[in-house]
């Protein structure tokens, strides 16, 4: 009896909540990502680290002047819908700066070792 009234009263609420049964995810994963691409492409494209996001223009605001976009497909109706394409979409961008970085870093730091 008990397992059936934990079964009836804990188990749909936490199978209803958001996250589980539809693709949205937590925007600040999103926005954790942003600004961590963004930190990223500000500084490859000698524009200063990262200011602010724009969702209107899906753009960043880099300290040094630059408005990067963000990669394609990750702005909808004027902002960023953190679903979980979007979110590899975001992580993908981020890996690939990373990599960059580390190609810059490796070709004009003789004393940059691989971590």
């Amino acid at each position: 009896m008990q397992l059936a009234v934990f079964v009836m009263v804990l188990i749909p609420p936490a199978l209803l909540s958001e996250g589980f049964l539809s693709d949205t995810v937590s925007s600040n994963d999103c926005m954790d990502l942003i600004d961590q691409g963004g930190h990223l492409k500000c500084g490859l494209d000698g524009s200063g680290d990262i200011d602010d996001y724009y969702p209107d223009t899906c753009s960043l605001k880099c300290s040094g002047g630059a408005n990067p976009k963000l990669p394609s497909g990750v702005c909808s109706g004027g902002g960023v819908n953190c679903t979980r394409l979007v979110q590899e979409t975001l992580r993908m961008w981020v890996e690939g700066l990373q990599h960059t970085q580390y190609k810059v870093l490796k070709k004009w730091c003789t004393c940059y070792s691989e971590k």
